[in-house]
């Protein structure tokens, strides 16, 4: 009887556990927030929202309103007369509750037709164990103890032999007006690996920012140039890595990548959380 209890007890806490861990809060157009002239779709672009998380519209109250469309309103940014989900709270929070395609616009003006206060995205069904990993009722669970690793091993990420060489941009290498992220959507960037940015030289550079700088095109003085027209960057630690050009107005015109770079090796997750990993990165494995 003690053992089935324990067992309840721990299932309900994977499953809370599990839930806590899938919902995530967007900012919808991060720093900008809710507002004119701004490109939603490409903010959108590489996120992977499932149903739990929650969109956050930050505006000024009074300025614009959020409104939930279907997608002929998305398209001719069309208002329904009979509308019950306005909201003009100047910080929004919907949740997504279900799966599926959703949009929404601006309903103030001609905001949405002339100012691109739009957004669709699609949402995923939130995720369950997979039923080889879901324990059993009838099973006591017993977890090994875990290894700790030594300092030496868990501080140095490893360089993985076989890194791959990225040419940004491909064919068109670093130029104005050219999409990044979807050039960088589906790959996988690894420790060890390198970026390869292609220009004529004294036309660009390239400069490693930080999230805030890369949002508003900020360029810092003692933030160092590469201006080779050749430059190798190499991905020497995992985490998010941010880079513009600082010339003149070149990375409010499209010359700015961000990218996501995995540890070379590490060691193997639990299931779900294998599980979730892919589904945050698209199917990818981390």
């Amino acid at each position: 009887m003690a053992s089935k209890l324990t067992i309840q007890i721990f299932v309900a806490l994977i499953a809370s556990l599990a839930t806590s861990i899938s919902a995530t809060n967007f900012i919808v157009g991060d720093a900008y927030g809710w507002t004119l002239n701004f490109d939603y779709q490409s903010w959108a672009k590489g996120k992977e929202f499932m149903v739990g998380d929650k969109l956050v519209f930050k505006y000024p109250t009074g300025k614009h309103n959020v409104v939930k469309v279907d997608g002929n309103g998305f398209q001719q940014c069309v208002v329904p007369a009979i509308n019950g989900s306005s909201l003009g709270s100047g910080y929004d929070v919907i949740t997504l509750a279900t799966p599926g395609k959703k949009w929404y616009i601006c309903g103030v003006g001609n905001h949405c037709k002339s100012g691109g206060m739009k957004l669709v995205i699609d949402v995923l069904p939130q995720w369950t164990l997979p039923p080889s990993v879901a324990p059993s009722l009838p099973i006591v669970p017993v977890f090994p103890p875990t290894p700790i690793p030594s300092p030496s091993s868990a501080a140095v990420p490893s360089v993985s032999p076989s890194g791959k060489m990225f040419m940004v941009g491909g064919d068109s290498g670093w130029t104005l007006n050219f999409d990044y992220q979807a050039w960088a959507a589906g790959k996988e960037f690894v420790v060890g690996d390198a970026l390869v940015f292609k220009y004529p030289m004294g036309h660009h550079d390239v400069r490693k920012v930080n999230g805030t700088d890369f949002q508003y095109c900020t360029v810092l003085s003692h933030q160092g140039a590469l201006t080779s027209g050749y430059d190798v960057v190499e991905l020497t630690t995992p985490g998010r890595k941010w880079y513009i050009c600082g010339v003149s107005d070149h990375c409010v015109l499209g010359m700015r990548l961000v990218i996501d770079v995995l540890p070379s090796s590490a060691p193997s997750p639990s299931p779900w959380s294998s599980y979730k990993a892919a589904r945050r990165l698209g199917g990818l494995m981390a």
